[in-house]
């Protein structure tokens, strides 16, 4: 009580203080009201004035005043932990402990976020679409590195996605094309952190691909995601402008944090990294693991939360490509890429190692599997049938009876006998596998071998059939009932490759049909009569 009562008295001999003593002109003076409290206060430290109690506010605008924290927080404050620290003590001094958990904190974080960088809802008229600049997507490696954005490379461990990240460096720093695509207009610097591998193994990758001693290339051991080593990062941005930063991995730059890469505040982690990454005008390329499931490729294939995919712009896993029992095979030296993306097309490709870091691309992923089974199914042709499979190797369409000329079978009995009827099963098996393709020309089927599928276009072509030795004239001899010659319908389709020339002479109709022939034009053979007619025409002459 003599405490507030000095406390009183110190307070009516501020009021006989004059107003110019208040504030004085040299600021090396103070005023008779600021010396007289200091030295209360150094009388009596623990007094402390005394507030009004807090009034406690409805339910309604304690949300919207825990509405305003996290705009301000998620807006100011870039360190994660102070920011989860203070809200969730605003939430208790709001007494809204008790019906906001931890995980929707996060969540209005990561809205909050979003809106801040101008991913909410905003009407554009016509006329704001024309006054505004169009936008253009940026590309720093033109197909799959798109500018100032956040791509993730995953891969389960050893598959080479650390390898690949440096292949993706060599291109940025050379301005060359990797994988085929359009190569970088301008070569910008790399910012590296291999935090997650020894020294000698970067040191490796680096100097395999001449990038040790590349003046454009800074180079940090580790990084941990805390605010000393995200500000010495953005230092070096900005020495750097337009550096690519990449970070490998993230499983291993957030062991210093509480939470892990399955629980949801990691999104907002990454919103943090990628935000101040690219505000600096960096670009950011994080590796990340994959889980150890063989089905699933591209976003589903990211280990952790969903929230890690959807901070990125794109994802690029890498995989072990499938042995015939499914499981990855290891030892080979091809890996499957597949590339997901908001920016650009995405792919499903076959790369391989070229050169001892480098990588090149090798088909597509339906491609290979079609070139594999290929390749199985001719393992497992028989002797006769690889006789087949020389003899109609030439590329031109051949009948049954030019391939049993040509394995050396003696064409007897119009193909009815046991060695005919083998070579016409060999050519059924290897029209089934996909290597020779079959057509009906006339009363005959014609077999080619299939070279390749690429650049092929669909057309009509008509072969003279077998039993006319080319000539398109019938005898009386000729048996139509014979299973393998019965008349099908001129509407059979052949692959020719796309670099023949049509022209218009080599459009024929027969009988309302249009056929497509290669030139040298080849006429179509007529249709044979039936033997009934044939009588009547002969009993008539």
């Amino acid at each position: 009580m003599n405490i507030e009562r000095e406390a009183f008295h110190q307070l009516e001999l501020a009021k006989q203080i004059t107003e110019r003593e208040y504030y004085s002109p040299s600021k090396a003076k103070e005023s008779e009201y600021t010396r007289r409290l200091k030295e209360f206060r150094k009388k009596n430290p623990h007094w402390r004035r005394k507030r009004p109690p807090h009034r406690k506010l409805s339910h309604t605008k304690a949300m919207k005043c825990f509405e305003k924290c996290v705009r301000v927080q998620a807006k100011k404050e870039r360190n994660t932990f102070r920011r989860r620290a203070r809200l969730l003590k605003a939430a208790k001094d709001l007494g809204l402990s008790a019906f906001i958990k931890r995980e929707e904190i996060s969540q209005l974080v990561l809205e909050q976020k979003d809106s801040q960088q101008g991913n909410s809802f905003q009407l554009l008229s016509a006329a704001d679409r024309i006054a505004m600049e169009t936008p253009v997507i940026h590309w720093l490696l033109p197909g799959l590195i798109p500018a100032q954005d956040l791509t993730i490379i995953g891969g389960r461990p050893k598959v080479g996605k650390t390898r690949f990240a440096v292949a993706v460096a060599a291109a940025v720093l050379n301005g060359t094309s990797v994988l085929d695509l359009p190569a970088p207009s301008t070569q910008k610097p790399v910012i590296l952190c291999s935090d997650d591998q020894a020294d000698g193994d970067t040191c490796e990758m680096l100097s395999t691909l001449n990038l040790w001693e590349h003046s454009a290339l800074s180079w940090s051991r580790h990084f941990r995601l805390n605010e000393s080593d995200l500000d010495n990062l953005l230092d070096s941005i900005k020495a750097n402008p337009g550096a690519l930063v990449i970070i490998d991995s993230l499983r291993s730059i957030s062991r210093c944090l509480r939470h892990g890469e399955n629980d949801p505040e990691i999104g907002a982690t990454l919103y943090d990294l990628k935000q101040a990454v690219t505000d600096a005008g960096g670009t950011l390329l994080l590796v990340h693991h994959c889980n150890k499931s063989n089905d699933l490729v591209g976003v589903e294939a990211l280990s952790g939360h969903n929230a890690i995919a959807g901070a990125a712009n794109g994802v690029l896993t890498m995989h072990y490509l499938e042995e015939k029992n499914g499981q990855p095979n290891k030892q080979a030296p091809q890996r499957r890429l597949v590339r997901e993306a908001r920016s650009g097309d995405g792919f499903d490709l076959v790369i391989d190692r070229d050169g001892p870091a480098g990588f090149k691309r090798v088909s597509d992923v339906g491609e290979w599997k079609q070139q594999q089974e290929e390749a199985s199914n001719r393992e497992k042709l028989t002797t006769l049938q690889q006789e087949v499979l020389t003899a109609v190797g030439t590329g031109e369409w051949m009948t049954r009876r030019d391939v049993c000329e040509a394995v050396g079978i003696e064409w007897t009995e119009r193909g009815r006998t046991p060695e005919c009827q083998r070579i016409t099963r060999a050519l059924q098996r290897l029209v089934q596998i996909n290597v020779v393709e079959s057509q009906r020309a006339g009363l005959e089927s014609t077999f080619r071998f299939i070279a390749s599928r690429e650049n092929t276009k669909t057309v009509m072509t008509v072969m003279p059939p077998s039993h006319t030795n080319g000539f398109h004239g019938i005898t009386q001899n000729d048996d139509s009932d014979d299973s393998d010659d019965k008349a099908t319908p001129m509407s059979s389709v052949a692959s020719v490759a796309s670099n023949d020339v049509m022209t218009p002479e080599s459009l024929q109709t027969q009988e309302g049909i249009v056929v497509i022939t290669d030139s040298p034009v080849v006429e179509p053979a007529k249709k044979p009569k039936h033997r009934t007619q044939l009588a009547i025409d002969l009993k008539a002459a």
